[in-house]
């Protein structure tokens, strides 16, 4: 009779905490991934989000007449926009996601809301009189795609242990001679561009830098701001640009486009629960 009695307890606390458990799953499932809980753009509403100055998120949430009520707070760069989040002076932000993955939302305290729908293909631009650089371009990209280069580059720059990843050793940079390719690029961009170690490094400056030895000319690389570049470029001090700058229909009217070599998706972030 006891045996039975102790067995029928047993059964009792494990039915109890199995109960338990699965009502904890279920709440946790319900909970979101941030405080605020955004799912979509229009939980945006009467809100203020933080966006790089320039950027198509930028200039897409300055549309009234779509979003009349919107604040925005602008920046300079991705990572003034993580700080922006991380001190609560905006409700959320809004950048490329993989730019999120390389600044390691979870050691800010912050998680990503929602992704938006679709993306923006990345290409690199060129000022209108430079036609000829930009064919080059296009036929190294061929070459770098059919290869396997551009995935290998993309594959290493796009890992969790960026912190750790250093330039491939190109020696042969060295003995290029003649006039450089003035380059813009963005001065803090990771995983694309960025100084480290009194270096450039980074996704596009490997790929600039690659097609440096494509087409036998040195390379300078200038760092900006991105509401700097698209002017820099049709001013002439730049005779390209990578600076994870997406097609739009407005920029194609101003500047030459190289065929695309990323498609990026765009992510809305705010503090973690």
């Amino acid at each position: 009779m006891a045996h039975k009695y102790m067995h029928f307890c047993k059964t009792v606390i494990l039915s109890i905490f199995l109960c338990l458990f699965v009502s904890s799953c279920v709440q946790n499932e319900e909970i979101p991934a941030t405080i605020a809980g955004y799912t979509t753009l229009e939980d945006l509403d009467g809100h203020t989000v933080g966006v790089v100055a320039g950027s198509t998120m930028d200039v897409m949430l300055s549309d009234t007449d779509n979003f009349p009520n919107i604040t925005l707070l602008r920046v300079k760069t991705p990572a003034q926009l993580i700080s922006l989040i991380e001190h609560d002076s905006a409700d959320c932000g809004i950048t490329d996601t993989i730019q999120l993955m390389a600044h390691k939302l979870e050691q800010h305290g912050l998680a990503v809301d929602f992704n938006l729908p679709g993306g923006y293909d990345v290409a690199a631009a060129f000022n209108l009189s430079n036609e000829k650089l930009c064919s080059q371009f296009n036929d190294f990209l061929v070459q770098v795609k059919s290869d396997g280069t551009l995935d290998s580059i993309f594959s290493r720059w796009s890992s969790y242990e960026m912190d750790t990843v250093v330039m491939p050793d190109m020696p042969e940079l060295a003995e290029l001679k003649g006039r450089p390719i003035e380059v813009a690029t963005l001065s803090e961009n990771p995983p694309f561009s960025f100084y480290r170690n009194n270096k450039w490094t980074g996704i596009e400056v490997e790929l600039v830098l690659r097609f440096s030895l494509f087409i036998q000319r040195p390379v300078h690389f200038s760092g900006y701001t991105f509401d700097e570049i698209l002017g820099i470029l049709q001013s002439h001090k730049a005779e390209m640009a990578t600076a994870t700058i997406f097609i739009t229909p407005d920029r194609s009217s101003r500047i030459l486009y190289s065929t695309p070599y990323y498609f990026c998706k765009t992510s809305c972030f705010s503090l973690a629960r």
